[in-house]
């Protein structure tokens, strides 16, 4: 009987940490954006998560996003950023390449981004997928053979959104994953902070295209 209490212990303790391993778990609350974490499923690097509102059209972060030549200007550690192909009004094909401290290898990847809005919930999604095999592998980069960021966008009014951005990703070989994770909610959190001031700028503040309703 003793031992039956025992097993039956044990099982309620391992159903608790599996199930407290598949929930978000909050690592940054600051300025208005929240950062959150979870073991992923597939790789030894944890999946990211962030929520916050921002002032705006949801056609200004279409505009940003879409401007994938300046991405390098706000997205965290990221060096370099160009245009590949245009492959419609609202999906492009581009590169990235990212810094990584040393003494690791700096990354790279290529990524098809694309837009939809449902029309009449007026919520946007983007998804941005990396690409293999599209543009050759460099010698002195690693290519990131796994990426995928989802955005959901929900408008509140017309000038205030909600932002709900998912990420997950293998950055290759090199990096040791509890030193990306202890770090990874850093870099989301810079760039939310630096969309945030980018979609005040001119090119962007006045931006419409003809498959977005703000």
């Amino acid at each position: 009987m003793k031992f039956c209490s025992i097993l039956i212990l044990l099982c309620l303790l391992f159903q608790t940490s599996i199930k407290s391993q598949n929930e978000w778990a909050l690592k940054k609350d600051k300025n208005g954006i929240k950062v959150f974490s979870k073991k992923s499923d597939k790789f030894k690097f944890d999946q990211l998560k962030v929520e916050c509102v921002l002032d705006g059209r949801i056609s200004q972060l279409a505009a940003v996003l879409l401007d994938v030549n300046n991405h390098y200007q706000w997205v965290y550690k990221t060096s370099k950023s160009q245009l590949l192909k245009e492959e419609s009004a609202s999906q492009e094909l581009y590169y990235s390449e990212i810094d990584c401290p040393w003494p690791f290898e700096n990354r790279d990847l290529v990524v098809r981004m694309s837009i939809v809005q449902n029309p009449l919930t007026k919520v946007m999604t983007i998804e941005a997928k990396n690409v293999n095999d599209y543009v050759p592998d460099k010698h002195n980069l690693v290519r990131i053979k796994y990426s995928n960021a989802t955005w959901t966008v929900t408008p509140i009014s017309d000038s205030q959104f909600k932002v709900e951005y998912r990420i997950e990703v293998d950055p290759g070989n090199g990096v040791p994953a509890w030193l990306l994770n202890l770090f990874a909610s850093n870099g989301p959190y810079e760039s939310f902070i630096n969309l945030r001031k980018r979609m005040k700028l001119p090119p962007y503040a006045q931006a419409k295209f003809p498959f977005i309703i703000d």
